[in-house]
């Protein structure tokens, strides 16, 4: 019985939901590492981000422009948000897609 038990709560674990979700952005104007650690700032305080990854839950790419974000596991993504962080901080935001377990870039279609 203990055996069915424990097969039943390791199933329903790996097959549940994927913990958290990454999102890449890219956002014209981050050309120095005093612009990545001004968008890591802003965006690291919303509340929809795990800033248990990255730094503080963002990844900043300088030479390709992108700043990746992670978001907790029990949050959904708000865009409008995050492009008003990105923004207030006098850069550009132009696009954002997902990334898949393969580490291949999508579109975001919300």
């Amino acid at each position: 019985m203990f055996k069915n038990i424990a097969g039943a709560l390791i199933m329903a674990l790996l097959s549940g939901p994927v913990l958290g979700a990454d999102y890449v952005v890219y956002v014209h104007g981050i050309v120095c590492s005093f612009c990545a650690k001004g968008v890591t700032k802003n965006i690291s305080k919303l509340s929809f981000i795990d800033q248990s990854k990255y730094n503080k839950g963002v990844k900043v790419e300088i030479e390709d422009q992108k700043v990746t974000i992670a978001v907790l596991p029990d949050q959904n993504l708000n865009i409008d948000v995050l492009y008003k962080a990105i923004v207030s901080g006098g850069y550009d935001p132009v696009g954002i897609f997902t990334i898949d377990e393969d580490g291949e870039l999508s579109e975001y279609e919300p």
